[in-house]
């Protein structure tokens, strides 16, 4: 696998992963960004519930907390500091929470002290949100801030919190835009993994690919028996008893060892080819000059061409001009030569 084709599949499986987180994320909260859960009933006749330090650990998180309670009891709930709210209720007796797993699961312990509040949690200034005192319910909306806080839910006179029933909601900022945008990330790197992977078997396939295309192609021989072979068709072969079979990367079979063989004929000297002898009528051949003979004379031809006489005329000033000879009349002659050489008349 080359390098190419392993950073395909790494962005590939990364890009799945975060298409998945940010989709589920988009489930979970939904467009409001928002998680709830309840209401959750809580077991308890004493007159606070209060969740232990450290238990809220989140920060910059929207919360939204509903307390209800049977027979229209009056019901009051806080956020605040751990220390001053520790402080406020170190001698009441109260249920504590001293562990709390999203999206429900919470463990408490009983705290004894005594049956009633120091003093009316209505009149204290140190709370960083608090709900308006209702009966039968109340509720409170607060964003936690980067600090180690407490939510203490309390009940107001002489009642108690037997037959509490809470219920919560909580989310983050922009939780579902930033779910959709992990969603298009995801996809765009699983685009780019797949775009990897296959760019990589276009242009160098891999050696099992090749593999894959290529298909193994069976001729049938037939040799005859002068031990010419000819090619036919598989039909053709199921009617011939098959001797061997080759492969396209074997060696032609050989004679086991010991095995009698026949020693092939010693190849025939090939003929010299003959060169027809021209004759030219008048010329000597090599074997005319190694004879001594001479070279034969023409014979003379039978119609010979007649002789062409010429007439000649000169002028004045000796110049010479050639005249037909039925221009003759108007001349009178003077010599008559001949090709021979002869006299003139």
């Amino acid at each position: 696998m080359s390098m190419r084709t392993w950073w395909g599949w790494a962005l590939s499986v990364l890009g799945v992963l975060l298409a998945a987180a940010g989709a589920a994320v988009m489930v979970v909260l939904g467009p409001d960004s928002r998680l709830s859960t309840g209401p959750h009933a809580i077991e308890t006749d004493d007159i606070a519930v209060v969740t232990a330090p450290e238990v809220i650990r989140w920060a910059d998180v929207k919360i939204d907390v509903r307390a209800e309670l049977p027979a229209r009891k009056p019901v009051f709930i806080g956020l605040g500091n751990t220390v001053d709210v520790r402080s406020y209720l170190a001698e009441t007796r109260r249920l504590e929470v001293t562990s709390f797993d999203r999206p429900w699961t919470i463990t408490t312990r009983a705290v004894d002290g005594a049956p009633a509040l120091p003093g009316a949690p209505t009149a204290l200034d140190w709370w960083i949100a608090t709900s308006e005192p209702r009966l039968g319910g109340a509720t409170l909306s607060a964003r936690l801030p980067d600090e180690s806080v407490s939510l203490a839910i309390l009940s107001v006179g002489s009642s108690n919190l037997a037959g509490l029933e809470v219920t919560l909601a909580y989310g983050v900022n922009n939780g579902f835009l930033k779910g959709a945008s992990t969603s298009l990330l995801g996809l765009a790197v699983l685009w780019v993994g797949v775009l990897a992977i296959r760019s990589r078997r276009r242009d160098e396939p891999d050696g099992d690919d090749l593999g894959d295309d290529l298909e193994e192609e069976v001729v049938y021989v037939y040799v005859d028996d002068d031990g010419v072979e000819h090619e036919i068709s598989a039909e053709e072969a199921a009617d011939l008893e098959v001797v061997d079979e080759i492969g396209a990367d074997d060696d032609p079979p050989r004679p086991a060892p010991g095995a009698d063989t026949e020693p092939e004929p010693e190849p025939e000297p090939e003929p010299v080819p003959t060169v027809p002898q021209v004759v030219v009528p008048g010329v000597l051949t090599a074997a005319d000059i190694a004879a001594g003979r001479d070279r034969p004379r023409p014979a003379p031809d039978p119609h010979p061409e007649p002789e062409r006489v010429v007439y000649v005329f000169v002028d004045e000033d000796g110049v010479e001009h050639e005249v037909g000879e039925d221009e003759l009349a108007e001349f009178e002659v003077v010599d008559d030569e001949t090709d021979d050489g002869g006299g003139r008349p």
